[in-house]
């Protein structure tokens, strides 16, 4: 039988081999990209291993390992549907409110709104996110997030581990794979977008990682993370509204402002503490 010390060690080696993988992968992605330029735009085999190198890794290394137990595959809806609920609507509802601030201070213009038209928009983007992400999440929140978890170390590290190298992978996709169209739309440079995107998607992060401590599924992630790709990013690429500057942006946007981040890492900071003392209570009777 492996010893304490052997499964944290195991488990270390396959979270370095996990990270370098991951990290290096989007560049590796850009180099191919520029050996084979001839390629449709935006849908290039450099983005393919961008996208999918984080959760084959994460399945070879748990193939090897023959290690799924924690991986949370199953749906487990019993006991989770209100969970369920609230990773549909999370990212949803606390856009509406950034964007309604903005309203209320007149920083906001909504163009071509016609729900006729954008809730079709926004079924297909939902329903094509939801396979998109699951390469992300059956790899940050199914096998980072419980590897961390089986270190043993805080809550604090398993967010800050986690949201960096999750906000870091997407380096080469916002410096090189993202069109330019989408920087003169948000009025910002590349550089700017990676250390806004660190920031936001670190507070972000924290909900991911409860939520899936929560439910112990990925599934409910996955539902999270497509809607917040499916609605919110729907509705700014589509030009549903334009805020006022590059700052208000920041600030407002529902995708990208920070005040949509701060409150979905409240979200998850409350989700922290019913789990919390869910487990001291479950310890309490045993």
């Amino acid at each position: 039988m492996l010893t304490e010390e052997i499964i944290i060690a195991n488990t270390k080696r396959n979270l370095i081999i996990f990270i370098v993988i991951t990290l290096a992968s989007g560049w590796l992605g850009v180099l191919l990209d520029m050996v084979l330029p001839e390629q449709p735009e935006g849908d290039t085999l450099g983005m393919l291993v961008f996208l999918v190198a984080p959760v084959l890794t994460a399945l070879v290394l748990r193939i090897t390992n023959k290690d799924f137990k924690d991986a949370g595959l199953k749906p487990r809806f019993k006991g989770n549907l209100k969970w369920y609920l609230l990773s549909l609507l999370a990212f949803p509802v606390v856009g509406a409110i950034a964007i309604g601030i903005a309203w209320v201070f007149g920083l906001v213009e909504f163009t071509n709104i016609d729900i006729s038209i954008i809730l079709p928009i926004i079924a297909v983007a939902f329903g094509y996110n939801i396979i998109k992400n699951i390469f992300e999440e059956f790899a940050w929140r199914g096998f980072m997030t419980p590897k961390l978890i089986d270190l043993k170390i805080n809550d604090w590290w398993i967010y800050a581990i986690s949201g960096l190298v999750w906000s870091l992978w997407h380096a080469p996709y916002f410096l090189v794979f993202l069109d330019e169209s989408i920087y003169e739309l948000l009025g910002v440079s590349r550089i700017a977008n990676i250390a806004i995107g660190v920031l936001v998607m670190s507070c972000w992060n924290v909900l991911y990682v409860e939520m899936f401590r929560l439910t112990k599924t990925v599934w409910t992630c996955t539902i999270m993370h497509a809607a917040e790709d499916g609605v919110l990013v729907t509705l700014c690429l589509g030009g549903y509204y334009i805020l006022a500057t590059g700052l208000t942006t920041w600030i407002f946007d529902p995708s990208v402002g920070i005040i949509a981040a701060v409150l979905i890492l409240v979200v998850g900071l409350v989700l922290r503490k019913i789990r919390v003392n869910k487990e001291q209570t479950v310890h309490s009777y045993s």
